[in-house]
């Protein structure tokens, strides 16, 4: 793969700020692409002629069209986005409370659905990509994720609804991960009260006996972002290491 294979392409990444949408931005970046990147937090680790970075919440459509506006104005168009924001919420039907639920929805579907509705009208003036990172807890649930589940099985069929509709200038696909090792499951293991025994129990649920990592799903956005992928729009492709046997 070329190290250039994205050279002039702008490149627009929700969730920037950390884990799996700043390994995308750095290695968007790496391959020539100049970089938007969208996330609620205030600030961004990245330091890169070609990255630029806003904070603003996705929650808030208008926060996603002022994104999108922002990335045209400072690169004059956009060829990528990589929606990578997003929470895990883990309770169960009794256990969920009815805001909590809706937070989730709010945020992993809803919020998907914003930026992606915000970015279609320059998408589709060139051949362009959309990759939504979903979850494989979306096809195949594990208990007490009332919330989390239906959310990410959402942005699976949005995925596929905005394939079908912008064809053939937009290719449009999901990502379903697996158990990644990102801060935010660090912040989860180093909480628990067995983190070892929590860790084993994680890498147990794969054939592959491992948790992912960032790497692991940057290398199939790149793959989905780029020509390799170019008769591939709407799947929602597994990379979680394989069912657990």
């Amino acid at each position: 793969m070329s190290e250039l294979q994205m050279q002039g392409r702008v490149a627009l990444v929700s969730g920037a700020a950390s884990g799996m949408g700043e390994a995308v931005a750095r290695r968007f970046l790496a391959m020539g692409a100049s970089v938007v990147g969208f996330s609620l937090e205030k600030e961004c680790g990245i330091d890169h002629k070609n990255f630029r970075y806003i904070s603003g919440d996705i929650t808030a459509y208008a926060a996603c069209v002022d994104a999108v506006s922002r990335t045209v104005t400072e690169f004059g168009k956009l060829d990528s986005l990589v929606n990578c924001a997003g929470i895990v919420h883990e309770g169960g039907l009794e256990t969920t409370d009815p805001m909590v639920f809706e937070r989730v929805l709010r945020i992993n579907t809803c919020g998907t659905f914003y930026i992606c509705k915000a970015a279609i009208p320059y998408l589709k003036k060139q051949k362009s990509t959309i990759v939504n990172i979903s979850s494989d807890m979306s096809i195949k649930p594990l208990a007490d994720r009332i919330a989390y589940n239906p959310s990410k099985a959402a942005v699976n069929m949005l995925s596929e609804c905005i394939a079908l509709e912008y064809a053939p200038m937009v290719r449009c696909n999901a990502i379903l991960p697996g158990i990644i090792d990102t801060p935010m499951i660090q912040k989860r293991l180093a909480a628990a009260a067995q983190p070892k025994q929590l860790q084993k129990e994680y890498q147990g649920l794969y054939a592959l006996q491992r948790i992912g990592t960032t790497e692991d799903i940057v290398d199939s956005v790149v793959f989905l972002s780029t020509a390799q992928s170019d008769w591939i729009t709407g799947i929602c492709l597994p990379v979680c290491g394989g069912p657990a046997v």
